[in-house]
């Protein structure tokens, strides 16, 4: 396992995919230490409550980026998959004493570890920079790196099961993107925005079930936000209101996800062992 998970490290410093990634993730680094440093901002920090201030800064961070960073790191990774099965890789990989499910755990986790030390990376660096600059050290910041890497953990299941059945990384990358920022976004708000246009039972009990089945990556980021804020998070069903729009994240929305990705990634593996390559 640990040899596979170590291939997987030295594919991505091979296809330059690990280098670009900090080059990425330090200019926005630095471009987070030229924002902290403006003279405004120093003036609005001298006038402000600095653990309310870093509490806006941290959660406008993560609502602008969040899912940007989680679609940058499935690019920067859907090619593991497709690699790995080309002929010759593939080949010598399954003449190994190791079985195939174990193969395809080990290539899914040197992904997911791959990621989780990006985001220890730009994330720990960014909580550092807003903690030397307020004097407010907020450690719940830091929990949105175990939140990134879940919620990527997640969505990376659906690279690795389209990746097997297509062996196309641009297939993998478009199907995240389509869920990503269209329709997992829409089904968070059918309630708000689709039920209050459309009266017809059938299609509200079709956008429920697709809610409550696909993966929600973008209430990874609510849960995360709500965390840092204290806020209210329900246990079984998110809530929007329809006065205010504020929207509540429930626990359902991570353990459902988590499930959805423990069937995708079940799937694979049996596929993955009966496929004949």
């Amino acid at each position: 396992m640990l040899t596979i998970i170590k291939n997987t490290f030295r594919e991505a410093l091979a296809k330059k995919i690990f280098i670009g990634y900090y080059i990425f993730y330090a200019i926005v680094i630095l471009i987070m230490i030229f924002l902290v440093n403006m003279d405004s901002v120093e003036g609005v920090m001298s006038l402000t409550d600095s653990k309310m201030l870093v509490h806006q800064v941290e959660t406008g961070f993560l609502t602008i980026s969040w899912n940007l960073i989680i679609f940058f790191s499935l690019i920067s990774t859907a090619s593991f998959i497709p690699s790995m099965l080309e002929k010759g890789t593939i080949d010598l990989l399954i003449s190994k004493p190791i079985s195939r499910p174990m193969i395809l755990i080990s290539k899914y986790l040197g992904a997911v570890l791959f990621v989780f030390l990006s985001m220890v990376f730009l994330m720990g660096s960014i909580w550092l920079i807003l903690s030397l600059k307020s004097g407010y050290w907020d450690p719940t910041f830091l929990l949105s790196i175990v939140w990134f890497t879940i919620a990527f953990a997640v969505m990376y299941s659906i690279v690795v099961v389209v990746g097997l059945t297509t062996q196309s990384t641009v297939v993998a990358i478009l199907v995240n993107f389509f869920l990503i920022f269209v329709l997992c976004p829409l089904l968070s708000v059918r309630e708000a925005v689709i039920f209050s246009l459309v009266t017809n039972e059938t299609v509200k009990f079709v956008f429920d079930f697709l809610y409550y089945l696909l993966p929600k990556p973008g209430e990874f980021r609510d849960i995360t936000t709500a965390l840092i804020n204290g806020e209210t998070i329900n246990m079984w069903k998110s809530t929007v209101n329809t006065e205010t729009s504020m929207f509540t994240v429930s626990w359902l929305s991570p353990i459902s996800s988590v499930l959805f990705c423990f069937v995708l990634m079940a799937y694979s593996i049996y596929y993955f062992a009966k496929k004949d390559y």
